[in-house]
């Protein structure tokens, strides 16, 4: 399908996103959540080793946490603040994790947002499912800007975000705290000049050659 009718209706008049209800890549369907996927979301994001990267995921996460999330995600898409999809494994449809664009349409930007379950890390689905959502962001919103961050021991997450073509811009020295401990949190971004001039992008923006 040709990328431009694929966005051609994201975003509609009132500046609410009328976004796919799904995005394919090669080895991933990103989709909506549903309702009978919480039991799914509190197993995954429920891994301490998750919570403990994830800025809002509190520890223990209950399924009623995970309802309670899944149930926001349409008044936020449809008010044009967040877009979340699920990541699931093409092959077995099972969900794996979870990304996300924060929107600021005054600004143009958006914050991207991941995780990926523990048993279905180290294959490649983090940078191919944030690949795809450079491709929403950019082709579908026209956004000006993408960026992301993460806490300065999580170096996993920094090789997937130069791998899509995002730039270190620098460190806030304890900027966040995550259960009573300060952190300091490394940002990354890519602009959309960058990210049309990159060879990264230039065939499919959901490819992973890299295999992380």
């Amino acid at each position: 399908m040709n990328l431009m009718t694929l966005y051609d209706d994201v975003i509609n008049e009132d500046c609410s996103m009328i976004v796919p209800e799904t995005l394919n890549t090669p080895h991933l369907v990103l989709r909506y959540f549903r309702p009978e996927d919480a039991e799914r979301v509190a197993e995954l994001a429920g891994d301490i080793h998750i919570a403990s990267g994830v800025l809002n995921i509190p520890h223990p996460y209950t399924i009623d946490d995970a309802r309670d999330w899944i149930g926001q995600h349409r008044f936020l898409r449809d008010h044009g603040e967040e877009i979340i999809y699920a990541i699931t494994v093409r092959e077995s449809a099972i969900l794996a994790g979870a990304i996300s664009l924060r929107v600021n349409t005054e600004h143009a930007h958006a914050e991207m947002g991941y995780w990926i379950g523990r048993p279905y890390q180290g294959y490649g689905y983090a940078t191919e499912a944030a690949g795809s959502m450079l491709e929403l962001g950019f082709r579908g919103l026209s956004l000006h800007r993408i960026y992301a961050r993460h806490l300065s021991w999580n170096t996993t997450s920094s090789g997937v975000l130069t791998r899509i073509g995002m730039v270190h811009e620098g460190v806030m020295r304890g900027h966040a705290s995550k259960w009573g401990v300060f952190h300091d949190v490394h940002w990354y971004s890519i602009m959309d000049d960058e990210y049309y001039s990159s060879s990264v992008h230039a065939d499919h923006p959901g490819r992973d050659p890299s295999g992380v």
